[in-house]
């Protein structure tokens, strides 16, 4: 399952700045999409990677197109207020081009904007500013479109790989495939100086996902006392659901008060915040930010803490700017890859960016994150869910240096801390009667392990010291309560302890035994020799002297 899609890239992608794309930065990717078999797969369904990199091309060139004032002559027949700069020109034609439409037909969508009645069709001319969201709202959508179509074609070519059922992106309508394995990488909270929508719509994605966290966890520890039949009324935890409920509850939620502050007439951002703190201000999630007017913007006390957000301009981002003259032109466009990512509503894929649908009530962008994040909710629920919690040694991205504030302060603010506290309050430790006979039977006097199973287990805890309140006796598991297994194993070390000292005595005396009989031989092999040699020499002048008495009986 896919997350729903990173930020659009800013406009002036190809002429500089964080967004750029150097020379020469494709062909890696290229490759790797040539050798995968997977990424292969994906690709044909595509039509190739050069779709893709078109699309990608088009992107950098419709965020390079800029716009001037119209002239006084072209005002005064009615046409456009802006128009393409001069200078940008060749963007426009290279974009064009990439997309296979008309030059003068995308700038014109650009620049106008048709508003149908219900009995004509009225062009209204755009100002530089209006044209320039127009703009904008077509790179998002062009990147958003490409995105949700590369991660439904890898699920498409994993699920033909392991012949399985296809499953949708986060968005999608299709079932999920019944065995896949996912990776979802997720961005902590944002808290900056300054916080706005978009802070809003990560933090909001960071709360629904500490939530999953935290049932998890707690989940995973009442489905153990349920299946061992242990009681389990007393454990609570602490979540964040009333949180969520203040955002996304239907027509109170912060979310649907801004929704339908973009329909009623005359809706403004200062509107929306004074329905916000009207309805939720003496809550306590919501409070009054400070250094502002009570107009511009209100606090939220995340999970993870307090968060400023200033509200300037949220009704106007929270509107879909996508005209529909452009949507209409991408339709016709020549190229048919284009033309099947702006198909009109071809899945609810569309449905996590909201373009447009047959309903008449408004559908902000925001409702569609929230959809997006439902599903891939519901998907990630559907799971065996794994976490991996990165931790950030220090705030100078510098090698070896640990700052205990600093990891300590996302141990919170991540939920980890809690839990642990969560899974603590009742009986963390869980082992089977085997394995807690086998392994501490030597703590106890031999008397209380002569029996097995659950009485083998309540006859060794009681004979250790352990009161009943301490541990609960399940089918086939014991569930031991805080300290209770560390206070087991320390009086196990201790015993093992005792009988090392045991052992090593032993080990000892054997070993001084063996040198001193390794002494004493050597002793003996040494007085030998020496016996031996002094032996030798004495043979030795005996047989001289008798060699000089015989030489001198010879000679008298």
């Amino acid at each position: 399952p896919a997350a729903p899609p990173p930020p659009p890239p800013a406009a002036s992608h190809a002429s500089g700045g964080e967004g750029t794309r150097k020379r020469g930065s494709f062909p890696r990717p290229v490759h790797r999409i040539r050798s995968a078999s997977i990424a292969t797969a994906a690709a044909a369904s595509l039509d190739g990677p050069d779709a893709v990199w078109r699309c990608v091309a088009a992107v950098l060139h419709v965020g390079n197109i800029s716009f001037a004032d119209a002239d006084e002559q072209s005002r005064g027949r009615g046409e456009a207020a802006a128009r393409v700069a001069p200078a940008s020109r060749a963007s426009l034609e290279a974009a064009a081009a990439l997309l296979e439409v008309g030059p003068a037909e995308l700038e014109t969508a650009l620049v106008k904007v048709s508003l149908h009645t219900a009995s004509e069709v009225v062009e209204m001319a755009s100002s530089c500013e209006q044209a320039a969201e127009a703009r904008d709202a077509l790179a998002q959508a062009l990147y958003e479109l490409l995105f949700m179509r590369l991660v439904d074609t890898t699920n498409l070519a994993l699920a033909s790989v392991v012949g399985d059922a296809v499953g949708g992106a986060a968005g999608g309508g299709a079932a999920p495939p019944s065995s896949f394995v996912g990776l979802l990488d997720i961005f902590g909270m944002e808290t900056f100086e300054r916080n706005g929508y978009e802070q809003l719509l990560i933090n909001f994605a960071n709360e629904k996902l500490q939530a999953l966290f935290t049932k998890t966890v707690f989940a995973e520890t009442m489905r153990a006392y349920s299946e061992e039949g242990i009681d389990a009324a007393d454990i609570s935890y602490t979540d964040n659901g009333a949180l969520i409920q203040t955002l996304e509850a239907p027509n109170t939620g912060l979310l649907a008060i801004l929704s339908e502050e973009c329909v009623v007439p005359k809706g403004s951002d200062e509107g929306f915040t004074e329905k916000v703190m009207a309805q939720h201000g003496k809550g306590g999630i919501i409070v009054r930010m400070k250094g502002v007017g009570p107009k511009d913007g209100f606090g939220i006390n995340h999970f993870a803490g307090l968060v400023n957000y200033g509200t300037r301009a949220w009704l106007d981002k929270n509107k879909d700017p996508l005209n529909g003259d452009l949507v209409v032109l991408m339709q016709f466009s020549d190229d048919d890859f284009v033309k099947t990512l702006f198909e009109e509503k071809q899945s609810t894929a569309m449905a996590g960016s909201v373009r447009r649908f047959k309903s008449a009530k408004f559908v902000g962008l925001i409702d569609g994150f929230r959809t997006s994040l439902n599903q891939l909710v519901k998907t990630l629920e559907g799971t065996k869910t794994h976490f991996i919690r990165c931790v950030k040694p220090n705030m100078d991205k510098k090698p070896d240096n640990f700052v205990f504030d600093v990891m300590q302060r996302q141990l919170y603010t991540s939920g980890v801390v809690q839990a642990v506290q969560a899974t603590r309050k009742g009986f963390p430790d869980h082992l089977p009667f085997a394995e807690l006979l086998s392994r501490f039977e030597l703590v106890v006097p031999k008397s209380a392990t002569n029996k097995k199973g659950a009485d083998g287990v309540r006859a060794l805890l009681s004979s250790a010291g352990v009161s009943d309140k301490e541990f609960r006796i399940g089918k086939t598991k014991v569930f031991l309560g805080v300290g209770v297994l560390d206070q087991l194993e320390q009086r196990r070390m201790e015993y093992i302890a005792s009988k090392v000292l045991s052992m090593q005595m032993l080990v000892r005396a054997y070993n001084a035994r063996k040198r001193l009989k390794l002494l004493r031989d050597e002793k003996a092999r040494a007085a030998k020799a020496k016996a031996e040699a002094e032996a030798a020499a004495r043979a030795a002048e005996e047989a001289a002297r008798k060699e000089r008495e015989a030489a001198e009986a010879a000679a008298a």
